[in-house]
């Protein structure tokens, strides 16, 4: 088999989970490995190479791609910052541990970069002038490919679109500790919130979820909402509203020509009514043609995004590359 001919090991640390797979031209070949995330980074380090250790028994492959949550030098492949879910991650040479460990060519990568670039390649949207993926989840994560190439920032941040700011009221905090970012109203905690705002001064009859007002959950806020309650209907309305700000801003910034939209709570979120709250909100020169696209990757999209950065870093392709600033 040729060097160019062979896969990737794509792997994706996140805080509760570690998912792997091995990645030929943005497909997955075979079944992925999910195995539960330990604790510490020594711990880590010798659950990934336990799992690419157990690749290499049986298949021959052209490197690593590690895709992780934090703030990444992909040059260095060094976390420069690290989130909650992972304690005492920050500062940790990931790449060179594991080029070190297992003499393969190894990137390292923030999740929702790598992510948006397994989206852009598995949808071809790497011809486009920009592509934007928006990441719904607990929290808002986001990744841009501008012109095929993957926009890291000058400082490693670019993407962070879960922190554009959205509100000057001092309302809600996020969980970075700045007020009124679009995570605080456009996540699963911002949908949760806002639920309990619409609930508050309501009373049980009027709403199921004025029940659960001391422990509700995005959850109940969501089956409260498919089952009829109209103040879960109308928190549900106010979300859109919402992710729809956000996306405005990054339409008014980047002229995108699409948006991928995936994560957890993607599944959730009606995109026909948010093309109609976006042209309420947006530019026509930018809104008239402006495509939303789901995610086709799904949970996958961080591994195999990571890896087909190694395989297009070996043979590259027209069109898409990668770098660390404009």
């Amino acid at each position: 088999m040729e060097k160019k001919d062979l896969p990737a090991i794509g792997i994706d640390l996140g805080g509760t989970k570690i998912l792997a797979g091995l990645v030929a031209n943005s497909h997955l070949v075979g079944e992925p490995v999910r195995v539960p995330t330990p604790s510490g980074p020594e711990n880590i380090i010798k659950a990934l190479l336990d799992i690419i250790a157990d690749f290499q028994k049986e298949h021959l492959v052209l490197g690593v791609g590690i895709a992780t949550a934090g703030i990444v030098d992909t040059e260095s492949g060094a976390i420069l910052g690290s989130t909650g879910n992972l304690p005492g991650w920050e500062g940790t040479a990931l790449k060179h541990v594991i080029e070190e460990r297992t003499a393969l060519r190894t990137h390292v990568e923030n999740d929702a970069n790598a992510a948006a670039y397994g989206e852009a390649r598995a949808a071809g949207l790497h011809t486009r002038t920009c592509s934007v993926m928006v990441t719904l989840g607990t929290g808002i994560g986001g990744g841009i490919i501008l012109k095929g190439s993957l926009y890291r920032g000058a400082h490693y941040a670019g993407g962070e679109v879960g922190h554009i700011k959205i509100s000057m009221e001092n309302q809600r905090r996020c969980t970075c500790g700045l007020w009124d970012c679009w995570e605080a109203y456009g996540s699963g905690r911002g949908l949760l919130a806002t639920a309990l705002e619409m609930a508050r001064g309501k009373s049980k009859d009027q709403s199921v979820i004025c029940e659960r007002d001391g422990d509700l959950t995005t959850k109940d806020v969501l089956e409260a909402a498919a089952a009829g309650d109209i103040i879960a209907g109308n928190a549900l309305k106010k979300y859109h509203e919402h992710v729809a700000v956000g996306m405005s801003a990054l339409c008014h910034v980047l002229d995108p020509d699409c948006f991928v939209i995936s994560g957890g709570m993607s599944k959730f979120v009606d995109l026909k009514l948010i093309k109609e709250l976006l042209f309420d909100r947006t530019l026509p020169r930018i809104a008239e043609k402006l495509e939303i696209y789901p995610s086709r990757l799904s949970e996958k999209a961080g591994m195999i995004g990571a890896a087909q950065i190694v395989l297009d870093a070996v043979n590259p392709i027209e069109s898409m590359s990668t770098t660390s600033a404009c």
